[in-house]
């Protein structure tokens, strides 16, 4: 959900707003792709920290991290180099460095000040990493609602070349995840640039098993497995089978 990662070509899966009109907020039937405000703000800025702020306490609301250590614990074999694209700040791979047995970052923004001293940082756009070939785990925490379908079939091309699994927790394009969203804000005293891009989010978020879909992994090849959480997750574990 809105945070600062590797965003290009912004487009709506059917109809974006043209410049100057309002937002497209809701849970539709179709995901909506729009730019959300803190991709645009200055990394220091007040604002940018607010929400980057807000971020870290949705995300433990959300309970992402134990998700994450859970299914590494049981898809993460010895041999296994991780990939967290979309890094952000960092707080995540941090909590998972225990259980991962190599693990990098990927982001546009610079290392976070506290990323493991042992743990790579690729500071560069996910279309112009070189390197997929040398992890086998990817994952990403409220990054793939970035991009719209033809970016979900770039970055689903390179996945499907040289991952053997993909874990992802994105924002559930329901109508309660609508709803509930902004209930919360007030009770984490959220910042104006967290309430709009939270809403932009979830209109760009996923349902059922749009995301294996959207990123073309051939289902020859992979089998996936796709949970929709009460609170406002569609959480996606895909695996290669051959």
């Amino acid at each position: 959900m809105f945070k600062n990662s590797i965003l290009l070509r912004r487009r709506s899966d059917r109809s974006s707003p043209k410049h100057g009109q309002a937002a497209v907020f809701g849970a539709g039937k179709f995901r909506v792709v729009q730019p959300e405000i803190l991709d645009r703000l200055p990394e220091n800025s007040t604002a940018a920290r607010a929400s980057r702020r807000d971020l870290l306490v949705i995300n433990r609301l959300l309970g992402s991290s134990a998700w994450f250590k859970k299914i590494l614990r049981t898809r993460c074999l010895p041999s296994d180099q991780v990939l967290e694209v979309g890094a952000g700040t960092g707080e995540l791979g941090r909590t998972l460095t225990r259980i991962t047995p190599v693990l990098a970052g990927l982001d546009l923004g610079r290392r976070p000040p506290y990323w493991p001293v042992h743990a790579q940082w690729f500071e560069t756009d996910v279309f112009a990493f070189g390197r997929w070939a040398d992890y086998s785990i990817v994952i990403g925490n409220l990054f793939f609602h970035h991009f719209d379908r033809g970016g979900l079939a770039q970055l689903g091309a390179r996945l499907g070349e040289h991952a053997r699994v993909v874990i992802a927790s994105e924002p559930l394009r329901r109508h309660r995840t609508a709803m509930l969203f902004p209930l919360i804000c007030p009770l984490i005293q959220a910042h104006p640039v967290t309430r709009y891009d939270g809403r932009v989010s979830i209109a760009a978020g996923f349902r059922g098993e749009e995301l294996p879909l959207q990123l073309q992994l051939d289902p020859a090849v992979w089998s996936w497995q796709v949970k929709e959480t009460l609170f406002g997750s569609s959480r996606m574990v895909a695996w290669r089978r051959v």
